[in-house]
């Protein structure tokens, strides 16, 4: 009887182990200063085949002077020629922070593009989670 109940939670065990696997998360993290009207990138390439769903954040901290400009958040197939699929406007605030997310995830790069205006300076960050939808 023992051996048995044994066995029975090994199964249950393994079974949730391969849930676990089969909706897998991770987290990327990539960040760069932005000074004036410089523009900074932020890359992720995601293997569809493996990955559903991307969820991006972008933080744009105010450093110094008078924030302002663009961050765009675009894509690609081939990791050259980019589209824009969405535009966060920044504002001089202590910071601009927007959510981007893909569902499914359709293309193979996608890129958070922050341009600065003006005399300033701010830190961007892009975060990802990729995920794997059952």
């Amino acid at each position: 009887m023992k051996k048995i109940m044994l066995m029975m939670m090994m199964a249950v065990m393994v079974a949730v182990c391969g849930m676990a696997q089969s909706s897998a998360t991770y987290m990327t993290y990539s960040g760069d200063t932005v000074t004036n009207t410089a523009t900074k990138y932020v890359l992720q390439k995601v293997d569809t085949r493996t990955v559903d769903m991307v969820t991006f954040q972008v933080v744009n901290k105010k450093v110094s002077g008078t924030v302002a400009g663009n961050t765009l958040f675009q894509a690609s197939l081939d990791g050259v020629n980019y589209i824009t699929l969405d535009t966060l406007t920044n504002t001089n605030v202590a910071y601009n922070s927007a959510f981007f997310v893909d569902n499914p995830a359709k293309y193979l790069w996608y890129k958070i593009t922050s341009t600065g205006s003006g005399t300033m300076v701010m830190t961007t960050k892009g975060y990802a989670i990729l995920r794997k939808n059952k």
